[in-house]
């Protein structure tokens, strides 16, 4: 269960943001690779906990899924994973590098300061 340790790196990026930002943290939004080999119920499940543990236990916590996208080499095109085909749909190629949706990473914060709500990007 690497979640655990994913989730853990993800809130020490929070703290560490939280400490220079100060305020409240009122949710986080984590984005979750499509093939990340993160198993995103797991993941949000162990982010909800350290919340509750937190200084922030009413802090939401927000999954979005990333497809995976490829980068052809051929031809140039990026495209979206559909199910198990890996083809170049301008080209037909299968020579493509992946360019999303393979990674986890805390993508932004909701954070309530003196001067009111601020979103930012992580």
């Amino acid at each position: 269960m690497h979640e655990l340790s994913l989730a853990h790196a993800i809130w020490t990026q929070v703290e560490t943001e939280m400490g220079r930002l100060g305020g409240r943290l009122l949710g986080l939004d984590v984005v979750v690779g499509a093939f990340s080999g993160a198993d995103a119920e797991s993941l949000e499940f162990a982010l909800g906990l350290m919340a509750g543990r937190s200084d922030w236990p009413g802090a939401r916590v927000h999954l979005r899924t990333e497809p995976l996208a490829m980068a052809c080499r051929g031809c140039g095109a990026e495209f979206e994973v559909a199910g198990t085909v890996l083809a170049c749909p301008s080209c037909g190629s299968m020579d493509a590098d992946p360019v999303r949706g393979t990674e986890v990473r805390l993508e932004s914060l909701e954070v309530e300061t003196d001067g009111g709500k601020t979103d930012t990007s992580g």
